[in-house]
């Protein structure tokens, strides 16, 4: 095990690996004993703020294109009000669309599109209940999404995977996790016999 320089004042909550460096994000002020709030960029050799940072915890990171994105409970990012997603191009911070209305613990590419998960029940303005799509202009619900809290996505074989506190998915009974095909949600077997919290 090594160090990465000095590290993190307090925890870290999600890694990325984006165009060739590490990106750190969670509830941390300094990174590397230089101000670093919430998120920052691991080069190999030191730690580099991302301009201001987020107001709050990041929860989640994500490469789609070539922006970074980030989730978490911030409500702004880079000084600007933003709705606790936002991305980072390299050198500013921009909101996607409106964002979304509570707390982001998940983020996945599906089919090209960015997949957006967490505990809010509005994406856009528009009611969208723990999971939303951003094309890369606009936001769209992934059927009737979930009952519940997601805290992870992922794919396998083709279709997206989603876990988390929930019972419901698109409107039918599951045990915590439930897949996405792009149309429909389906149970994943039996599932699981308490909540999936990655």
């Amino acid at each position: 095990w090594h160090p990465l320089g000095t590290g993190l004042d307090v925890r870290a909550r999600a890694l990325c690996v984006h165009e060739g460096d590490l990106y750190a994000g969670g509830d941390f002020t300094t990174a590397g004993g230089v101000p670093a709030s919430r998120i920052a960029r691991w080069d190999g050799t030191g730690w580099h703020p991302l301009g201001s940072g987020v107001n709050q915890t990041v929860y989640a990171l994500h490469s789609y294109g070539s922006d970074l994105i980030v989730g978490g409970l911030f409500t702004q990012a880079g000084g600007g009000p933003i709705g606790r997603l936002a991305r980072w191009d390299g050198s500013t911070w921009s909101p996607l669309g409106t964002g979304v209305n509570n707390a982001v613990y998940a983020l996945e590419v599906y089919n090209g599109d960015l997949i957006v998960a967490g505990s809010f029940t509005q994406a856009g303005g528009q009611p969208a209940s723990r999971i939303a799509r951003w094309n890369g202009s606009a936001w769209y619900t992934l059927g009737s999404g979930t009952n519940a809290i997601i805290y992870g996505l992922t794919t396998f074989q083709s279709k997206l995977i989603a876990g988390g506190y929930f019972t419901q998915a698109g409107g039918q009974p599951v045990n915590y996790i439930a897949t996405w095909d792009g149309a429909i949600w389906s149970a994943l077997g039996s599932g699981m016999n308490a909540a999936v919290k990655c």
